[in-house]
């Protein structure tokens, strides 16, 4: 295990709003009180299941063909890999084999939920450790005629971008079997199928770019910049925005 990975472990909220989001309900709307009754229901027993559990390790931009991904005129690469765990995913599973199939649903849903949330999370996490670098750089041998040391990248990321993973954005999903052979997945209870699928199910996969050379996907989430105008998990328009400007 390399000496620059960083796990990260944390409680999750599983926002109600996020999983209306996930089952395709447009903002503000609610479901029939029925279905938001079992929702309720759900969201109590999902949030006593789902744990947000990552892994991330810095990489340098020559770095980037080892795990599938072009490179750019950026600083640094960070590669990870989150998981909201199996317990969840094996609810849903009794559920739908007890003939309950929305509420087998619903579950579905708060996972992904959670999921996401644990992306959001572990992102953070990189973000105040680039932070970091960036602030140790600045101050570190001051008055002392010391080099600056920075913990993450050289203290050279002032931006980070918004999260890719293997199978978007003209990242290859083949890249998945590179990613997983980087990073210790197992120590956080994932594996990959021969599929190429992460199990558990509700887990993803990324990668960030660092640096202020990084700013052609800095500031822009993942739909501001996606070309799939029809998907029903859109959160915002697609930027008109040139992200390289």
């Amino acid at each position: 295990m390399s000496a620059r990975t960083h796990f990260v472990d944390s409680s999750l909220s599983v926002v109600r709003a996020d999983v209306l989001h996930f089952l395709g309900y447009p903002a503000g709307h609610e479901p029939r009180p029925r279905i938001a009754d079992l929702l309720d229901e759900c969201l109590a027993e999902a949030r006593g299941l789902v744990r947000g559990r990552g892994v991330w390790q810095p990489l340098a931009p020559h770095e980037a063909p080892a795990v599938g991904l072009e490179p750019i005129a950026a600083s640094g690469l960070v590669i990870g890999l989150v998981t909201a765990g199996a317990a969840i995913v094996a609810a849903a599973s009794e559920r739908m084999a007890r003939g309950d199939a929305t509420g087998a649903l619903l579950l579905d849903a708060c996972g992904s939920a959670a999921a996401e949330e644990a992306a959001d999370r572990i992102s953070a996490a990189i973000v105040a450790a680039v932070s970091g670098s960036v602030a140790s750089a600045g101050t570190a041998g001051k008055g002392t005629g010391a080099a600056p040391t920075a913990s993450v990248n050289e203290g050279r990321a002032a931006t980070v971008s918004c999260r890719i993973s293997p199978g978007y954005g003209g990242w290859r999903l083949a890249a998945q079997e590179a990613l997983f052979a980087h990073l210790p997945h197992r120590a956080i209870g994932v594996h990959l199928e021969h599929s190429l699928l992460m199990v558990p199910r509700k887990s993803v996969s990324f990668a960030m770019w660092l640096g202020a050379d990084a700013r052609p996907l800095a500031g822009l989430s993942g739909c501001a910049r996606c070309e799939l105008e029809s998907c029903r998990y859109r959160r915002e328009p697609r930027s008109s925005e040139d992200p390289a400007g």
